[in-house]
């Protein structure tokens, strides 16, 4: 899945980064790939009979 200059562009005016050249985007943007490579690699995980941990509340200093 690659994203386009324009696009790049645009999500670095939105969070107020440093203006880049398409040059300097092309350096990127092998991590860039690897980083969705890896993010789609976690979209594919089962995960369907794991427990949140947002639903595991410690218990600290005794009693709640």
């Amino acid at each position: 899945m690659s994203i386009p200059n324009e696009t790049l562009q645009a999500m670095i005016r939105s969070y107020h980064g440093f203006a880049l050249t398409d040059d300097e985007l092309e350096l990127v943007r092998p991590e860039l790939e690897s980083y969705l490579q890896e993010v789609e690699k976690l979209r594919e995980l089962a995960l369907a009979n794991v427990m949140s941990g947002r639903l595991l509340q410690a218990q600290e200093g005794g009693t709640p």
